[in-house]
């Protein structure tokens, strides 16, 4: 305790340093706290579900994917054949309008969901009570809501459970209200509501729908990799239930806490948490440099203590403590500054426009900051200690206490410091580069259509009311044709969906007349609907062929438009057009034929690779969804956002309009996260970058004041300035340049590891090596001259008398 009390003392006579010191540590500590933080919501903190160390989730395995969904007929089959699981619920997201009286109709979000789904979870109702299995069949109309829901659209009133709303049109009683602990946007997205699953005949039968997806319970504790081996058996046991295409089909299940990230996600996040390391090192190699500086002031002290019997340990004890200290409050400020950055990540994330996320300091992340905190004062504190402790008492004393230069041993460790602080600090600005560069070429590559002046909203016109595909479509037909006449509007175009993030609809294809590949190796696409004007609209190019017309009806012969990619891979020694495609069920092919070729549509958002690059249109008069997209090309669209929410609600007022905006808007929005992620890694390079100056700044200070006799005698003997200042940066050049040697390494090294993680974005290249190594040295070739200049102003004679 005394210790403690004798550095805060010395601290208290050195206020400049601790300041410098303890503002250091706030942001290095700070921003690994914050990363922390964000690793924490996303990735650890456990699930709110009793007993989730039982809880699975369950994928089907492709040989294109480990993590495909299930079709309704193999959910029903593992829930009936499986021994190893307490109980088996499935879900699926879906979408639904609310109505309720005196108030606008909304969308849900919503998740339909088996009826043992929330006791499988071990969840209970904040308010009513659970579906029961009777409910679980089609025509029950029950639902469900969140509590966000619940206080958005009913006020939070307690008597909302039992009212009767209008839910696609159809009069529905809501049942329950479940707690705000329940939301889990990384499992089943927003989760606006829930309503039961309740497999139609239809869905019972469809094995080509694989959007479901199966959570369990264990019965007993069971290592991960037994529980595998067992669904690989029982998928062999299944097989000849399903159709041959899927007969290698596989099953596979994570702990449903693993499960709420995929490996993109965590990587980043991983790769987020390393580089605020690195910013946390060079701020630790600055104080442990600033630390060695202090104590070499004070070498005539330890000298005297030593000569008066003092241990190595209680020479260490001091400096240590004071270390200690420092990093204890810069913890407590660093704090501070983690509360300012979780505030403005949390306002950036939750910038998507669809779910809002807020980073919380729970225990386990002030947990994570007394520990940092307690590293960094050793970090740097206890090489520092250790040096000085190991003062030569005859060499000190004999001193006299003049100019303290320190050991060989001081100078090595101050010299590897910067050069370890300038290999960091290149490559968080390679880092960082790459990153920006990388993002800003993905927003403006080629992608195949033409994502400016564009207007989209999103239409879920429900089926209660569109029952048959012809109603929908007449809808659709309808609402195109008073969009077109709109002034302003160039092209009108309604179509499952347009490619910003994905496409909603991927199918396998075999070729007419041709063998079929081996069951599980069948060519897969994603399939589109689209009205004829989609390309015109979209701004994309038919490279050869004809495009979809009126006459492409529902009654018409099926027909097909595919992407050059698929083209090229199935047909590449012949002409496509005139050829048919079809589904794998050999009793229903369900025969296209293909009457065109269009150029590729890249998405525009897509960090990762598409699960394929092939792509299939179909007439949406043929294939009609009650879920599509509305987009109309003008070049002026946002004046058109408003009276195109006006003819949808004349033409259906219980119809919500979603994400109505631009598809510029609309890919702000989605990037939102990436925005985020650069401005965090810039910040990080440029204050990596300043730290690293300010600790050469400081060397090379140091050491003009050490050599001052020295440089004294150079320009009372006639030196020219220019030597003096050479002599000078000499030292700092070579740091420089040693720095830069180890941080190009580190700077390739994150290059690699940046394209294998986002392999879709554009890579930064030499040249982005080649300028912030430019710019790195030119940083710090100017913190070197600005002391070294001050040498040239030496009065030789004050600097003889001095010594």
């Amino acid at each position: 305790m005394n210790d403690f009390k004798f550095a805060f003392r010395g601290l208290l006579k050195s206020p400049g340093f601790a300041v410098i010191a303890v503002v250091t540590l706030a942001l290095g500590i700070g921003l690994n706290t914050s990363m922390f933080s964000l690793m924490n919501l996303i990735l650890l903190r456990p699930l709110p579900y009793p007993d989730r160390d039982h809880l699975v989730r369950i994928y089907r395995t492709t040989p294109q994917s480990q993590i495909a969904g299930h079709t309704a007929p193999d959910f029903v089959d593992l829930v009936r054949e499986s021994r190893d699981f307490a109980d088996l619920a499935g879900y699926r997201l879906w979408g639904y309008t609310l109505k309720q009286a005196d108030r606008p109709a909304v969308n849900l979000n919503a998740v339909r969901v088996s009826a043992n789904f929330f006791p499988v979870l071990g969840m209970q109702p904040e308010l009513g009570r659970f579906f029961t299995a009777d409910e679980d069949r089609p025509g029950n109309h029950v639902i469900i809501i969140s509590h966000k829901t619940w206080q958005t659209q009913f006020g939070g009133d307690p008597t909302a459970v039992g009212r009767t709303v209008r839910v696609d049109g159809e009069p529905t009683v809501v049942v329950g209200v479940m707690p705000a602990a329940f939301d889990s946007v990384f499992l089943w997205g927003p989760g606006d509501a829930f309503r039961p699953l309740a497999l139609t005949d239809t869905e019972r039968t469809n094995r080509d729908d694989a959007a479901l997806q199966i959570v369990g319970r264990l019965r007993a504790e069971l290592p991960l990799a037994q529980i595998n081996a067992r669904l690989a058996t029982l998928a062999q046991r299944l097989a000849p239930n399903r159709p041959k295409a899927n007969s290698e089909d596989g099953l596979r299940a994570i702990w449903l806490q693993s499960s709420v990230s995929n490996a993109t996600t965590t990587q980043i996040l991983v790769l987020l948490l390393g580089l605020a390391g690195f910013v946390l090192l060079i701020a630790c190699a600055n104080l442990a440099n600033l630390q060695l500086s202090r104590a070499a002031a004070r070498t005539q002290e330890f000298a005297i203590r030593a000569a008066l019997g003092a241990s190595r340990r209680r020479l260490l004890r001091p400096l240590l403590a004071e270390s200690l200290l420092l990093a204890l409050a810069g913890g407590a400020a660093g704090i501070l500054v983690a509360e300012w950055s979780n505030a403005w990540i949390s306002s950036r994330l939750s910038a998507n426009g669809f779910v809002a996320f807020t980073l919380e300091l729970d225990w386990r992340v002030l947990a994570f900051a007394l520990v940092i905190s307690l590293l960094t004062g050793l970090v740097f504190g206890i090489v520092p200690a250790w040096l000085m402790s190991r003062v030569r008492v005859n060499d000190a004393l004999k001193s006299g206490g003049r100019g303290s230069t320190g050991d060989r041993a001081q100078h090595r460790f101050r010299h590897g410091l910067i050069v370890a602080q300038f290999a960091l600090a290149l490559t968080l600005l390679a880092g960082a580069s790459f990153f920006v560069r990388g993002i800003n070429g993905m927003l403006a590559r080629d992608i195949g259509w033409k994502s400016d002046h564009l207007l989209q909203c999103v239409l879920s016109p429900p089926q209660a009311r569109y029952a048959t595909p012809e109603q929908t479509y007449a809808f659709y037909s309808r609402l195109q044709e008073r969009l077109a006449a709109l002034p302003g509007a160039e092209h009108v175009a309604v179509a499952w969906t347009i490619p910003v993030f994905q496409f909603l609809a991927t199918r396998s294809y075999v070729i007419e007349g041709r063998e079929p590949p081996p069951a599980g190796h069948e060519p897969t696409a994603f399939l589109n609907g689209i009205t004829p004007s989609y390309f015109d609209t979209l701004g994309a190019k038919l490279v050869s062929g004809r495009n979809f017309t009126e006459a492409d009806g529902l009654k018409a012969p099926p027909v097909a438009i595919i992407n050059e990619s698929l083209a090229r891979a199935l047909f590449p020694h012949e002409d496509p057009l005139g050829r048919r495609i079809g589904g794998l069920d050999p009793a229903n092919r369900g025969w296209m034929q293909i009457v065109g070729v269009v150029a590729d549509q890249k998405f525009a958002l897509g960090l990762t690779p598409p699960t394929t690059r092939f792509q299939v249109y179909c007439p949406l008069a043929q294939d009609t969804w009650n879920y599509v997209t509305v987009f109309v090309r003008s070049a002026a669209p946002e004046t058109l956002a408003e009276p195109m929410r006006r003819i949808i609600g004349e033409m259906d007022t219980d119809l919500p309009v979603q994400q109505l905006g631009t598809v510029e808007q609309l890919v702000a929005l989605g990037s939102s996260g990436l925005s985020m992620v650069t401005t965090v890694l810039i910040a990080f390079a440029l204050l990596g970058l300043f730290l690293s100056a300010l600790g050469i700044y400081g060397v090379i200070a140091r050491l003009v004041l050490q050599r001052t006799p020295e440089l004294g005698v150079r320009l009372a003997l006639g030196a020219q300035p220019g030597d003096v200042v050479w002599l000078i940066l000499r030292t700092g050049v070579l740091l420089t340049l040693f720095g830069t040697g180890v941080g190009l390494l580190g700077a390739f090294g994150l290059g690699g590891l940046l394209g294998a993680m986002l392999p879709e974005m554009p890579g930064g290249g030499i040249l982005t090596v080649l300028l912030v190594t430019l710019l790195l040295v030119a940083v710090a070739l100017l913190a070197c001259w600005l002391p070294a200049r001050r040498a040239t102003r030496i009065d030789p004679v004050m600097a003889l008398r001095a010594e």
